[in-house]
């Protein structure tokens, strides 16, 4: 008989309680793949919308310490447009907004000039006309969860605003976005004069050093930080504090599966001590028993993965129904996302094996078969 064929039989000796260890490891698993997955989401869905709508470069405030919580002034469009290498601006004004009184969501608001106007793809509708005002595009999402359409008023900040267009765009976050004339988005918030940020669309062709004189050339207009879109949300405060909190729930979860394998294992190991005594008195050597014991943790952990893994997932798919956030989140595994959380989850079961393996060799075999 194999050590894993051994370890196996013991596990199923008690099939209780394994079954609830694995659901245990399974739970950590899951949560810890969850919780991973949401925070790495939110800045994999943002890179994805900006390259959709076909930004390579933002221009946001240095030090900011939050997306939202910038501002740069709307006048930098044109110093920035004079910029060799620059192919496009779009200045855009970013905030969560009062919809109808009863539901809050992305509003954008973009100059007149912005080169993603003439390239949003429309299901239905139209453009806003130059100099149209309170006029609105809603995403396709925004306009499922509120029942409207073309032809149809919405209410931003408390003013009615007449619905054009809906735009079709495939990424979460674009989906879920109420489009507006900057002008008006401004005069509602009271941002005068202020955007969010820059979008910047370059010259076919610009490598890497052309990028960094770029960057260079902008920086050097003031306090201003330039950036590739897929680092939108790189050091967003709230992403960061999403990221920190998920690490430690993580961390608590993996380390309860942990203790809940030592402990399991520890009482395994104290029911089978005159098992252990009879093995060392026919001549099983130390390293063979710890296997055993070792390889009990390693199959439940094994087990585990194998549980928590689709459970996480599964628990993903209601990403969806997260207030405001879940409307702008796509969830997409990936081997990323999987394999920190399985490591850690084995690794803590062999680590929580450990001390039980060591307190079975621990004793001699009169010792073991006297204590049995």
């Amino acid at each position: 008989m194999t050590l894993a064929m051994l370890a196996w039989r013991n596990l199923l000796r008690r099939p209780a309680r394994t079954v609830l260890l694995v659901l245990g490891i399974a739970l950590a698993v899951a949560t810890a793949l969850a919780l991973l997955a949401l925070s790495r989401s939110i800045e994999r869905t943002t890179g994805e919308s900006s390259l959709e709508r076909g930004a390579e470069l933002t221009v946001s405030q240095r030090g900011a310490a939050d997306l939202f919580g910038g501002f740069v002034p709307a006048s930098l469009e044109k110093a920035i447009a004079a910029v060799p290498g620059v192919a496009g601006v779009a200045g855009e004004l970013a905030m969560f907004a009062p919809v109808d009184n009863e539901n809050q969501f992305l509003a954008v608001g973009m100059a007149d000039s912005s080169y993603f106007w003439p390239s949003m793809p429309l299901a239905a509708g139209r453009l806003p006309e130059k100099g149209e005002r309170y006029v609105v595009v809603l995403g396709d999402n925004v306009a499922k969860a509120l029942n409207k359409g073309v032809g149809q008023d919405v209410t931003i900040f408390d003013h009615s605003m007449r619905i054009v267009g809906v735009a079709g765009y495939k990424t979460a976050i674009n989906r879920g976005v109420i489009y507006l004339r900057l002008q008006d988005l401004q005069e509602l918030a009271f941002r005068a004069d202020q955007v969010t940020l820059f979008y910047l669309a370059l010259q076919p062709g610009i490598g890497a050093e052309g990028r960094d004189a770029i960057r260079n050339k902008i920086e050097a207009l003031g306090p201003f930080s330039v950036a590739p879109t897929d680092q939108l949300f790189s050091h967003d405060r709230n992403v960061e504090v999403l990221r920190a909190v998920s690490l430690v729930i993580s961390v608590i979860a993996l380390t309860t599966a942990g203790i809940s394998v030592l402990n399991v294992l520890l009482m395994a190991v104290q029911e089978r001590t005159r098992e252990t005594g009879i093995m060392m008195a026919i001549g099983w050597s130390d390293r063979r028993i710890v296997g055993t014991i070792m390889l009990e943790g390693v199959l439940t952990g094994l087990a585990g993965c194998a549980v928590g893994v689709p459970l996480g997932f599964f628990a993903c798919s209601f990403f969806n129904f997260l207030p405001v956030v879940g409307r702008y989140l796509a969830f997409q595994p990936s081997f990323g996302i999987v394999a920190p959380s399985v490591a850690g989850a084995l690794l803590l079961s062999v680590l929580g094996s450990l001390y039980p393996a060591w307190r079975a060799v621990s004793m001699t075999p009169a010792d073991a078969l006297r204590r049995a």
